[in-house]
């Protein structure tokens, strides 16, 4: 017997090896607490997300793109290269030379943005104050001469002042904690030797070197030198902040870059830098920057003789100086007034303008992933959007890790199809038929051994389409297992035709002039043909989809899940963001899903897309009407025995 599985244990082996809109290896993304090339997430790590939270990773993806690709350079931030349908979250500037006077966020495509449109960075929302952090002991068998340690100390202006002056200017060597100040810096190395002693009750020794025109100060501690090496990494090209430090409240990280400036940066007439080899350490000053309302220049100085390449933080204008100067305390000359930034600061989002868009053939591996609840991840200057392409395979494999059901007791069924390889994707029992006929071999395994977790998938096109008879009399005859359909409105295999839902009016490259049919209505037809459960999910809405096909599986009788997914390779009129302001929840509105004729009017409604159960009620299930298997099913049965010579004799 097979355990239970979770969602990672229902991964086939397979992956699919198409994904809509997919990013370049090297790609920088936000992880939680640092940033991460997309190659390496993991299902499971915690990425920055559109809504300035952290949101896990559900899967990962990577595929071989052959055709163009679109380097988009914002100004300020930095730049991310996508293939050419991916979304990013943008903002059409309406003006060449004037900044927009209203900023309407969409999600656009890499290949429909333009030179000055404005792209979205998310303002981190997620803070945890902590007043003080543990230090569990660390010492180790050889540390007899350690010092006294303390078990926690409070988190602080001195301490994060000291952690500061540690990230710009300090290392670990041996069983001491060192920092290293320019001969002009003696007030620094004053604050180091006064914190070290107020915070953690360790006096620090300091001692000039005139021939190097340096001040060094040392901190004798083992413990406390393993703590800032698992806080703040080894090696200046690996110096990180940790996470607890990049949640604290704005109020008390002003202390922690002040410590960091005075060390690695410096401020000048109408301009303030930092400097830093560590490619994480920059953008993580960068988010935490971008937090107190100061947008700033990355640029990248290449490595030239024995110089590491670095990278530069600056603040240029008056609007971010004037906050940069109160968190530093210092007073900064400011230029005379110029432009406006370019950068506009809303609420939640930092808006910078593409300053280029290059574009290039490649051929290699790209990544994607899906991110749980709002769908979306941020690179080095923007929000992207998730695959989106898989969320009702990630949902199904959520539904059935939610409901504990074992691998070897499901069975999914498909046809040949786009949307059909999914029993290629999932860890379970798996059969796949012909084009519209997953409902046939779905009810014969129904039939013969009713114990197993029976789940049809197809698309709007083979299942309402070719599938239509099979369709409406599995609904009538309340068979209990589950049909998914993942309806795009489209025939996607075949590059672009019109399908039965495509809704009159709809040019495609079979209807050139526009669709003259009425579109098929399938969650109508499968009221009316008898159907017990009636749902329509969205794919990119990943937890509620989740929640419906589980309701789904345990439902007494045939399930019908319409699920609406977006094509944003041949419905390019009905991109994600058509779903996200049409697509409404039935819950909200107090809907009662034993009540057919509401059923069938919110089935009926078009201006608004309701998701969610419409119609649920409890009937004879096809199978209770079959005593020979009602009680057990038929592969339970003992065959041995039966003597079926008089059948045969019939026919001789």
């Amino acid at each position: 017997m097979i355990a239970m599985a979770s969602i990672a244990e229902l991964n086939s082996g397979h992956a699919p090896t198409w994904c809509p809109g997919c990013v370049l290896p090297g790609s920088f993304i936000q992880k939680n607490p640092s940033v991460e090339k997309i190659e390496n997430i993991k299902t499971g790590d915690m990425v920055l997300s559109s809504d300035g939270k952290y949101h896990r990773v559900t899967e990962v993806f990577a595929h071989r793109h052959e055709g163009k690709m679109y380097r988009i350079r914002s100004k300020c931030l930095g730049e991310v290269t996508l293939t050419d349908e991916h979304p990013v979250l943008s903002v059409e500037r309406k003006h060449a030379k004037m900044h927009n006077k209203e900023f309407e966020l969409k999600w656009v495509r890499a290949d429909k943005l333009k030179k000055g449109d404005y792209v979205a960075y998310p303002i981190l929302k997620e803070e945890e104050n902590l007043e003080e952090i543990e230090l569990p002991d660390l010492k180790k068998g050889m540390d007899r001469k350690s010092k006294p340690f303390p078990g926690k100390v409070s988190v602080d202006k001195d301490f994060l002042l000291l952690c500061g002056y540690y990230l710009a200017e300090g290392h670990v060597h041996a069983r001491e904690v060192a920092f290293t100040f320019n001969s002009r810096e003696q007030q620094f190395a004053e604050d180091v030797r006064k914190a070290a002693e107020k915070v953690f009750g360790l006096p620090a020794t300091s001692k000039t070197r005139q021939v190097k025109n340096i001040i060094e100060v040392f901190i004798s501690s083992s413990q406390l030198a393993r703590h800032f090496e698992g806080w703040f990494g080894t090696g200046a090209a690996k110096k990180k902040i940790p996470r607890f430090l990049m949640l604290l409240p704005k109020e008390k990280q002003k202390w922690l870059i002040r410590g960091m400036w005075r060390g690695d940066g410096w401020v000048g007439k109408g301009r303030a830098n930092y400097k830093t080899v560590s490619r994480t350490l920059a953008e993580q000053l960068k988010v935490l920057l971008i937090r107190n309302q100061i947008v700033p220049t990355i640029s990248v100085n290449k490595a030239y003789g024995m110089h590491k390449e670095a990278y530069s933080i600056q603040v240029m204008s008056r609007r971010d100086l004037t906050v940069l100067s109160n968190i530093l305390g210092v007073e900064i000359e400011m230029r005379k007034a110029g432009k406006p930034p370019s950068s506009i600061l809303l609420t939640e989002f930092v808006l910078t303008p593409i300053r280029a868009i290059e574009t290039f053939n490649y051929n290699g591996i790209v990544h994607n992933m899906e991110v749980a609840d709002v769908h979306s991840y941020v690179g080095e200057n923007a929000v992207l959007h998730n695959c989106g392409d898989f969320g009702i395979l990630i949902s199904l494999k959520g539904a059935l890790a939610k409901l504990d059901i074992p691998p070897e007791d499901t069975v999914v069924v498909s046809g040949v199809g786009c949307g059909s390889k999914l029993p290629h994707f999932i860890k379970t029992y798996g059969f796949e038929g012909i084009h519209g006929r997953s409902l046939p071999p779905a009810t014969g395994i129904h039939l013969v051994n009713n114990r197993l977790t029976v789940i049809a998938v197809g698309g709007d096109g083979d299942g309402y389409g070719i599938g239509m008879g099979h369709f409406i009399h599995t609904m009538r005859r309340n068979l209990n297992f589950t049909y998914i359909v993942q309806d795009n409105e489209i025939y996607g295999l075949t590059t672009g035709q019109t399908s039965p839902t495509t809704r009159k009016g709809t040019k495609t490259k079979s209807t050139p002039r526009g669709s003259i049919a009425q579109e098929v209505r399938p969650l109508m037809m499968s009221l009316a043909a008898g159907a017990t459960f009636v749902a329509r999910g969205f794919a990119g809405d990943v937890p509620h989809l989740t929640d419906l096909i589980a309701q789904g599986i345990t439902h007494r009788g045939i399930s019908h899940i319409d699920v609406l997914q977006p094509c944003v390779t041949w419905r390019k009129d009905l991109p994600y963001s058509a779903y996200q302001e049409k697509v409404y929840k039935l819950e909200e509105e107090s809907h009662d899903t034993t009540d057919f004729d509401a059923a069938m009017k919110k089935a009926m409604e078009t201006e608004r897309w309701p998701i969610g159960v419409f119609y649920k009620i409890q009937k004879p299930i096809y199978t209770d009407e079959i005593p020979f298997i009602s009680d057990s099913p038929l592969v339970a049965h003992d065959i041995l025995n039966v003597d079926i010579s008089k059948y045969i004799e019939e026919f001789e």
